[in-house]
């Protein structure tokens, strides 16, 4: 049953990292278009519109290069998991509102809508990041405390 988990949490890391990689991408090199999708939604001030665009674009990256190498994971899924609910509830205020614009949240998405089919598909995508909260898995994990892997070498002597 242990080695299930960890099979479940490694998939889960990998399924995200991937997830947040190709978020971040466009992103993060191309941050004037993204600027553009997140002044459509009109909810910040427009001052605030590039640096929070910056901001959430590395965001993402950095959860990604922590998930995908096991550092920090229980932290990464915690950020994933505030990003996923944040997300989902930007598209549910676009679904109110009939925006009917692109999301903006992955690149070449033009015909995916914000609205409640995105809203239903961030909850979704945030499953894996509750699964993380729970049993992060140490398999290909660069992370743990030093404490715990001492506890594993101890283990294994």
């Amino acid at each position: 049953m242990r080695s299930l988990a960890e099979l479940v949490s490694l998939a889960c890391r990998l399924f995200l990292a991937g997830l947040f990689l190709w978020a971040a991408h466009d992103k993060v090199w191309d941050p004037a278009t993204f600027a553009a999708a997140v002044a459509r939604y009109d909810l910040i001030p427009l001052w605030l519109v590039n640096p929070g665009s910056v901001l959430m674009a590395w965001l993402e990256l950095v959860l990604a290069v922590c998930l995908l190498l096991g550092l920090a994971t229980r932290a990464a899924a915690l950020g994933a998991t505030g990003l996923m609910v944040f997300f989902t509830g930007l598209m549910i205020y676009a679904g109110l509102t009939g925006a009917g614009f692109d999301c903006g949240c992955f690149p070449g998405q033009a015909e995916h809508p914000a609205g409640y089919e995105a809203a239903v598909r961030d909850a979704l995508m945030a499953l894996p990041a509750l699964w993380l909260l729970a049993w992060p898995g140490r398999w290909l994990s660069l992370g743990g405390s030093p404490r715990s892997r001492r506890q594993r070498l101890e283990y294994k002597l």
